[in-house]
């Protein structure tokens, strides 16, 4: 091709390539607001240990939730519910949850970068519920020792939340033949009902099934909270989700909201260990003065004469 060929050439291209890279460039700026805009939130919902019903009722409250934060954040918002933690696990360190409703046992068994928010409340206002071991009705409590237990997930640590939070420790860990974690409340005193378990450890809510009994009543727990993950969310997010959250209308498991911090779930963290228990002991209070401790007393050394420490030479 000559140098005016050339010439030609350019002068017919360049606009062109001009053309499509404004194009481009506009595009982008009209769609990156937009895309910003539409990024939806995920609302986890991973409470193995509330007693929802069935499935069904879990996946229906973390829509209706989903929505009501959605709508407070002006974003689009979907719920999702976990059943497994590793699961759960993996979506919060992909930063695929935005905000969650989770098991306060779950959140002091794990070491995870979160804010609380708000706890859920039950039917009657109260942020916590009583725990109870279930067994067959009639069985004694000492019948359970080498037993088979089942307690809804606590994300691995199953032995330690049923040994050291709910019993304090009073048993060893070897009392049971094993504490093994359940997908749910619900499905945990289901496998009980039809005799895969010996005992199940579960919220004191609801109805037992047939043939079951509570055998021993155990401690109350803080109730599920609901946390933020990440950065994703700016202080002013925060506090419009706790307003929708107080705002919320749940259903019998979830009745509610109330504004919370982290301290119940730091407190009952520390649970998990083994309490170092002492027996009982007694110091005494008084604090004589010195002049009392050497009244009537002597203080001077007797002198021993220097014959007591010697004896006559033998003579030969």
């Amino acid at each position: 091709m000559t140098a005016a060929g050339r010439a030609v050439l350019t002068r017919r291209v360049r606009p062109m390539v001009v053309a499509i890279v404004a194009c481009a460039a506009w595009l982008a700026l009209g769609l990156a607001p937009a895309a910003a805009v539409a990024a939806p939130v995920t609302v986890g919902l991973f409470a193995p240990s509330a007693p929802f019903p069935s499935t069904g009722a879990r996946v229906e409250l973390a829509n209706r939730l989903g929505a009501a934060l959605g709508k407070a954040l002006g974003k689009p918002a979907a719920g999702r519910v976990y059943s497994r933690a590793a699961d759960f696990a993996a979506a919060v360190k992909k930063g695929e949850v935005t905000i969650a409703l989770v098991d306060a046992s779950y959140l002091a068994s794990v070491v995870s970068g979160n804010t609380v928010i708000a706890v859920a409340l039950v039917a009657d206002d109260q942020p916590s519920r009583a725990w109870r071991l279930v067994g067959r009705a009639g069985t004694p409590l000492g019948a359970l020792k080498g037993k088979r237990l089942l307690v809804p997930s606590v994300g691995g640590r199953e032995t330690d939340f049923v040994v050291n939070v709910l019993l304090g420790g009073d048993v060893g860990r070897d009392y049971f033949e094993k504490i093994e974690p359940a997908p749910d409340t619900a499905s945990a005193l289901a496998a009980l009902g039809l005799g895969k378990a010996d005992g199940a450890v579960v919220p004191a809510a609801g109805d037992l099934p047939a043939g079951t009994a509570e055998l021993l009543a155990l401690p109350a727990l803080p109730n599920p909270v609901l946390v933020a993950y990440g950065v994703q969310l700016t202080a002013d997010d925060r506090q419009a989700v706790l307003e929708a959250a107080t705002a919320f209308k749940g259903d019998a498991t979830i009745a509610g909201f109330r504004a919370a911090d982290a301290d119940a779930v730091r407190g009952l963290a520390r649970r998990f260990y083994t309490a170092s228990k002492q027996g009982p002991f007694a110091v005494p209070a008084a604090r004589p003065a010195v002049t009392e401790l050497a009244q009537g007393r002597t203080f001077a050394i007797e002198r021993t004469p220097a014959a007591t420490f010697a004896i006559a030479p033998a003579l030969k």
